[in-house]
C-alpha cells in the first residue's frame, strides 16, 4: 500500500486564500488522486476532477465535495477502523456556500484525511 502524509490544515487555509482558489483545484486533484489511491478504486478520473471545477466556475466543486466526503466518512472511515459518528458530507457542500465555508470545507475533509492517513 502507499504511503499517504498527512497535509498541513494551516497551509491549507493559507494557499486557499492568497491564492484566491486556485489552490482549491491543485487540492481537489491531489485529494482525489489520494482517495481513489487509497481505496484501490477509481472513483472519478483526478485530472477531470479539477477541469470540470474550472470550467463549471466552482459548481461540480459542491457535487465533488458531498461525493468524496462521503468516501471519506464512510467508506474509508471503516476501511481504516475509525468512526465517523455526526460527521455529514452534505454539510461540507452546503458550507461551499457561505463566506470562507470553502476553507472550512477543505480544513474539515483534509483533517479527516490526516486522521485516516496517520492510522496506516
Amino acid at each position: 500500500m502507499e504511503n499517504f502524509k498527512p497535509k498541513s490544515l494551516l497551509l491549507i487555509s493559507i494557499l486557499s486564500l492568497i491564492t484566491f482558489g486556485i489552490y482549491n483545484i491543485y487540492w481537489i486533484y491531489i485529494t482525489s488522486n489520494d482517495i481513489n489511491k487509497y481505496m484501490e478504486k477509481e472513483y472519478l478520473n483526478p485530472s477531470l476532477a479539477a477541469i470540470l471545477s474550472v470550467l463549471t466556475c466552482g459548481l461540480f466543486t459542491v457535487y465533488w465535495f458531498y461525493k468524496y466526503a462521503t468516501i471519506v466518512f464512510n467508506d474509508m472511515s471503516k476501511k481504516a477502523d475509525l468512526d465517523s459518528y455526526g460527521e455529514n458530507a452534505i454539510v461540507l457542500a452546503i458550507l461551499l456556500f457561505i463566506p470562507f465555508g470553502y476553507i472550512y470545507s477543505l480544513v474539515t475533509l483534509q483533517y479527516k484525511l490526516n486522521i485516516i492517513f496517520d492510522k496506516k
